[in-house]
């Protein structure tokens, strides 16, 4: 284990610990998460879902999941991903936020990097919530990859190739240039389906907060 890992599973440990004395305890279902296996999530990043994936479910409006952006209502009305909901950190746990969050459902997280939409992440873990996961590179990351898709040198591989043809073509709806409710999947050139598992993270992405 790294020296960024020893420190990241400390800070872990000292954030999980304040939560569980702070908060009251029928608030909090203890028995679904345990310190060992959020700090286990965070090392290997299982806890990462690649904007790749979030943009499928988004083309095929898949309806089990919820994007959440915890950034400011400012920075969200800036720009925001297609169909997301706007709850700053802040406002995880009031009573309007329950309202609009389903436990039922997969849980996106977003901010505008990985660091904050990670201690959000661990809050809601620690009150229950199971099926949740952290856009991986936050929206600097989103922005980057869909405004502006890296075309694959030489000789790449296709995974490779059909990533970048699936960023370009989905870059319009991701954007906001393009309605995704209007939008059909053959108006979106797609020569292969990815496959959409979530995956260790190969490098770490974080652009910002």
């Amino acid at each position: 284990m790294n020296l960024s890992a020893k420190n990241l599973g400390f800070g872990a440990l000292i954030l999980i610990t304040l939560i569980l004395a702070f908060s009251p305890v029928d608030d909090i279902k203890v028995e679904k998460v345990t310190t060992d296996d959020l700090i286990h999530q965070l090392h290997n990043q299982s806890n990462y879902i690649e904007a790749e994936e979030v943009a499928h479910m988004i083309i095929d409006k898949d309806p089990s999941f919820q994007v959440i952006d915890i950034r400011s209502l400012e920075d969200y009305k800036k720009y925001h991903i297609p169909g997301s909901f706007s709850i700053p950190i802040e406002s995880l746990f009031s009573t309007e936020a329950s309202d609009i969050m389903d436990m039922e459902k997969t849980i996106v997280l977003a901010s505008n990097g990985n660091t904050k939409a990670g201690q959000a992440w661990l809050l809601m873990r620690s009150h229950g919530y199971e099926d949740l996961f952290v856009l991986h590179g936050g929206m600097n990351h989103w922005v980057n990859v869909f405004s502006n898709p890296k075309k694959p040198k030489d000789g790449a591989f296709d995974d490779e190739l059909f990533t970048f043809q699936f960023r370009k073509s989905a870059g319009p709806v991701m954007m906001g240039t393009n309605n995704v409710v209007e939008t059909s999947d053959d108006q979106i050139d797609k020569p292969k389906p990815i496959k959409r598992k979530r995956k260790k993270a190969k490098k770490k992405v974080d652009e910002g907060c």
